[in-house]
């Protein structure tokens, strides 16, 4: 069944740490940024986002490779906890929970950061392996995106894995968690400024070798879209819409475009410097040295199944998370 052993147990945590507060809040406890979600729900049992909020900490930056977390980047993620608990209690939010990926998972020293985190802000934070944060992330999507009877590609760039999910409006088919993230390709693959022809070939190279699970399987289903979540995908969205002399509006949700319109975006983006990447209108700075590495990642894809059409959601993991949590 459909997420059924991991959204079950995440409902019974979340409802020990959630039921005493009509608001709850969840951070996502990335490798690149931490994401903070204060949310309630509706009359009609839907999710009512109250405050949102994305901040660079780069946890795997210096050791995502080694194994460890830097001391340094301990020390962001440390007092970044502490600021989000203060906006959380601002906002009304007793409890908070936070859920760690790919940096957390892979680092010997995880156990220590965890405990600063418990006993210094208070939060507790669950590690939680790559399936499940697989199935955290398409039950995210599910609230902004709408799912057909054909399959759907869904794809989620963390700074230290991607996943991947295939679904229908019925059914989760098939997930898997890559440890390609952008962060960890950065640190396997430097990269000139700008990019070269052969540094791209080589990074494709390596994302072919490493994927050639996933390729199996759009080879055998064929999905029809890729929906790209959250993350480096919140900019791609930004950049195209600045493109169509649009732009975001704040509780916009998802958003529709074509491979084509990636394929002119990503040509562009890699063609520039650094310098020139840094003036894009809706690419944030703490994204522009890892942006490259996700456009190659997304192209290798669309590629391997001939897909023609995109959809940005705006919803990934954390709302997944707020969708089993009764608050």
């Amino acid at each position: 069944m459909e997420c059924a052993a991991g959204l079950n147990m995440m409902a019974r945590s979340l409802v020990h740490m959630g039921t005493h507060s009509a608001r709850a809040a969840i951070i996502d406890l990335g490798t690149n940024t931490f994401n903070l979600l204060v949310y309630e729900r509706d009359a009609s049992n839907g999710l009512r986002i109250v405050h949102s909020e994305e901040r660079p900490v780069f946890l795997g930056r210096g050791g995502i490779e080694k194994g460890m977390i830097a001391a340094d980047a301990l020390e962001r993620g440390i007092r970044t906890l502490h600021d989000f608990r203060a906006i959380a209690h601002e906002h009304a939010v007793d409890h908070i929970i936070g859920f760690g990926t790919s940096a957390l998972r892979n680092a010997r020293n995880a156990s220590h950061f965890v405990e600063r985190a418990q006993r210094e802000s208070g939060i507790a934070i669950t590690i939680i392996p790559g399936e499940q944060e697989a199935e955290l992330i398409l039950a995210g999507v599910r609230q902004a995106v709408t799912f057909s009877s054909k399959p759907a590609l869904v794809m989620d760039i963390g700074g230290g894995s991607i996943e991947f999910i295939l679904a229908t409006n019925k059914a989760l088919m098939w997930k898997r968690s890559f440890e390609l993230g952008a962060t960890r390709l950065r640190e396997r693959i430097p990269i000139s400024d700008p990019i070269t022809v052969e540094e791209e070939a080589r990074i494709a190279a390596h994302l072919d070798d490493r994927l050639e699970p996933l390729y199996a399987i759009i080879d055998r289903h064929e999905p029809h879209v890729l929906i790209g979540s959250a993350g480096s995908f919140d900019s791609i969205a930004a950049l195209i819409s600045a493109e169509r002399a649009t732009e975001l509006m704040p509780d916009q949700r998802d958003m529709e475009f074509s491979s084509l319109e990636f394929d002119a975006l990503k040509e562009r983006l890699l063609r520039m410097d650094r310098t020139a990447r840094v003036l894009q209108p809706g690419l944030p700075e703490y994204r522009v040295d890892t942006l490259p590495y996700a456009l190659i990642a997304i192209d290798r894809v669309l590629s391997a199944g001939g897909i023609r059409d995109m959809h940005w959601s705006k919803y990934a993991l954390k709302e997944g998370a707020a969708v089993a949590n009764p608050a």
